[in-house]
């Protein structure tokens, strides 16, 4: 699963993905400052099951536990700024677009405060909405231009070669297919009209490109209610960040300067400069960047966390490492779906689950709920 950052030039992209990642991805306040995409692991976060299980702690592998919370790894891409045009070359155009490709989702970057205008360069007044239009504009010529080229090509094969051709964006051949169905479109592809090329390509952009908005520097907006309305309108999810705040409240914590303490933050050190700056976080409140991740993973791709383990009396693994792992699986999967995320073999000889909470049998067609602690019993 890969989530792309995206939006128009000087928006805090880079800033909400050191904020997501505790990377140091460039930041500046000029356009085009990333010019290669930035790739990190940003981190969903669940309740652990080792609260609910009443076990006094847990022993991640990949990730921490805090609070309670599990955090949970996920890839996540910082691609090049875009400009209007993109879809014809102009600005990182092309590389923006190739870089999207095999994204399931998008968070989209916009400039709540509206301090920097379509090319990134510092205005007031800027509205934010345009931020997103010129996004989903650009998104819209470019899946355009690849299903009028593969319809093209496709003259006279079957309606399945076709499908098999729009992978490389994400689209699965089933969605392709259905999307196709439910538009009534000719199973002759090189007849599809300007119009039908269009609303095929649009359905097919929603269902393999979802949008959430990250409404950021929200911190800095001088009339945040007004800038969250227009945001809305654009018909997303839409979420009030401040990457900056993120940030800061990082390094407080990491440097020693502040502890967090039930979401706020306590200053460690009679420092005046210090203290105000604490004081600013504290004042902004939910930086709404946690918010974000977990409902474009649990929300929009419809994600669960399961927890495998071998010795399931003691919730751990043959080391005796309480619940060291945390997969993310698509909601609706099995058993034997989480064995084939730990190894084939171990999915290639399955026989069975095992509920460790309640201790009953998990075929190879149950569903796991989100929080599942498993062990699977294979042949092999």
């Amino acid at each position: 699963m890969l989530i792309g950052l995206v939006g128009l030039p000087n928006k805090g992209k880079s800033t909400l993905f050191n904020a997501l990642t505790g990377g140091a991805a460039q930041v500046a306040n000029y356009p085009f400052t990333t010019i290669q995409p930035n790739e990190g692991i940003a981190f969903a976060s669940q309740p652990c099951p080792h609260v609910v299980l009443g076990l006094q702690k847990c022993d991640p592998n990949n990730s921490a536990c805090q609070s309670g919370l599990r955090k949970i790894p996920v890839k996540l891409l910082d691609v090049a700024g875009l400009v209007e045009g993109a879809h014809e070359g102009k600005g990182m155009g092309n590389q923006f677009l190739a870089d999207l490709a095999a994204a399931d989702a998008l968070i989209v970057v916009a400039d709540a405060a509206g301090k920097t205008d379509d090319e990134g360069n510092l205005t007031s007044g800027h509205d934010p909405a345009r931020d997103v239009r010129i996004l989903e504009d650009e998104l819209q010529a470019w899946f355009e231009s690849v299903v009028k080229k593969h319809a093209v090509k496709n003259k006279g094969k079957p309606l399945k070669e076709f499908y098999g051709l729009l992978s490389g964006l994400k689209v699965s051949e089933n969605d392709a297919a259905h999307i196709a169905t439910d538009l009534e479109l000719p199973s002759e592809t090189s007849q599809w009209t300007k119009d039908e090329i269009r609303d095929y390509a649009e359905e097919i952009r929603k269902k393999s490109k979802p949008i959430v908005i990250a409404a950021n520097k929200m911190d800095a907006a001088p009339d945040k209610a007004a800038a969250l309305e227009t945001l809305q309108k654009r018909g997303y999810p839409v979420f009030a960040t401040s990457a900056e705040m993120a940030l800061a409240k990082q390094k407080a914590v990491r440097n020693g300067f502040a502890r967090e303490e039930n979401g706020k933050l306590v200053p460690l050190k009679e420092d005046a400069a210090v203290k105000a700056a604490i004081e600013r976080i504290n004042a902004f409140g939910d930086d709404g960047v946690q918010a974000l991740m977990d409902h474009v993973v649990f929300d929009v791709l419809k994600q669960i966390v399961a927890y495998p383990v071998e010795d399931e009396k003691h919730y751990a693994n043959n080391f005796g490492k309480v619940l060291p792992d945390a997969f993310l699986l698509t909601q609706g999967s099995t058993a034997k779906d989480l064995a084939e995320k730990i190894h084939t073999d171990l999915a290639a000889g399955f026989l069975y689950g095992i509920d460790a909470k309640t201790k009953m049998r998990l075929g190879k067609d149950t569903a796991l709920k989100s929080g599942d602690v498993v062990k699977i019993m294979s042949a092999r």
